[in-house]
């Protein structure tokens, strides 16, 4: 079984080739081929050997270049939930696996005219007779593989947009941003990853993804902030917006809920109220951390009003650093937590949990698959 692959799995299909490029690249090879010379052959020996290495070099190129399509593209059954989610709103896995199925099928019955027409030709021993044989065996190739053309675009299409999806790694922790908009997201995504976040686009909508990495404890973390798609309430999404949202679902590992009061919300604070209690029963069985972020434009006042209101656990402002360790160290000790329980972690990478994370008197793990 091939090993599931850790981020974007149809990044690995390098190319696809049109119908029209194979019959191309086929027949041009073909046309390469030159008769054997020998004296020991008869004229009509040395026609029939090069009628038949012509129509094994057509069936054979034509073939390994279908099936070279089958290969390159990840089992269906080792993609990802977050993947497959995502690859529904571009195409369809099922169509994907129907084609794939029927192409493997076209080689396999090129394979076999191969076969059925080099035994006619043994049957044969006039020149314009083996000609015409190797012609039938030529159009009835090419006509088999044009049934194809129509699957072979329908991949060439989809993979194209397949491979911009976001990379992530889907064996990573992945702690999400979710939020009101402007109420600082991306900025803790910059403040908490190392290096610079990338910024992604779906293919299917003008929505971006920002999401950055972290060394926490045991094990990298993607920390993710989903602009447009968890920032206001559930009712006013489309279609594309609500699959998007559950494809996030299979990735989120923590949610990092952040709260803003200050004078530049962009909505009220019941209706933060309300978008929190959306995502909670969205994610269900997803830890969720309620952040105050900006304090630096609010008073002491309305800080202990929203904890209250939010039941907030951390307050913090992207102006003072020492103000979101303690945000970060929470992270850490979920992350810890979490890759040593979690199931999904145990399967699908190797975690060493170093004896300084472990608690007193417990042995030291160490997950080897």
């Amino acid at each position: 079984m091939k090993k599931q692959y850790k981020g974007n799995p149809f990044r690995q299909v390098k190319y696809v080739p049109s119908v029209d490029e194979i019959l191309s690249i086929a027949f041009k090879q073909v046309k390469k081929l030159r008769m054997k010379t020998s004296k020991r052959r008869t004229r009509e020996e040395k026609i029939a050997s090069f009628e038949r290495d012509r129509i094994y070099k057509l069936a054979e190129v034509i073939s390994e270049k279908l099936l070279d399509i089958t290969k390159q593209f990840p089992w269906i059954e080792n993609i990802h939930p977050f993947y497959i989610e995502l690859c529904d709103l571009i195409g369809s896995i099922d169509q994907i696996r129907r084609i794939l199925g029927r192409i493997d099928g076209i080689a396999n019955q090129i394979k076999e005219i191969e076969k059925e027409q080099m035994s006619k030709l043994r049957l044969s021993d006039h020149p314009l007779e083996m000609a015409k044989i190797r012609k039938e065996s030529s159009g009835r190739i090419a006509s088999l593989i044009k049934k194809a053309r129509g699957d072979v675009n329908y991949l060439r299409k989809t993979i194209k947009k397949l491979k911009t999806i976001p990379d992530f790694n889907v064996t990573y922790p992945t702690i999400v941003i979710a939020g009101a908009p402007n109420v600082g997201k991306s900025s803790l995504v910059r403040k908490i990853s190392s290096g610079k976040p990338e910024v992604a686009e779906y293919p299917f909508t003008t929505k971006q993804i920002i999401f950055g990495h972290r060394d926490l404890a045991v094990t990298n973390v993607q920390v993710v902030d989903t602009p447009g798609l968890l920032d206001r309430p559930f009712r006013e999404r489309n279609m594309i917006e609500r699959q998007s949202i559950a494809s996030i679902r299979y990735v989120s590992d923590i949610i990092v809920f952040i709260f803003d009061i200050s004078k530049d919300a962009v909505i009220t604070p019941d209706e933060q109220l309300n978008l929190f209690e959306d995502i909670e029963k969205e994610f269900l069985n997803v830890p969720m951390i309620r952040v105050l972020n900006k304090i630096d434009l609010i008073s002491e006042e309305e800080i202990k009003r929203s904890k209250a209101l939010f039941g907030i656990e951390f307050f913090i402002s992207m102006k003072s650093i020492e103000s979101l360790e303690p945000l970060i160290s929470e992270l850490e000790t979920r992350v810890i937590n979490i890759v040593k329980t979690a199931e999904k972690f145990k399967e699908s990478q190797k975690i060493i949990i170093a004896k300084e994370f472990l608690p007193p008197n417990e042995e030291e793990i160490n997950y080897e698959f």
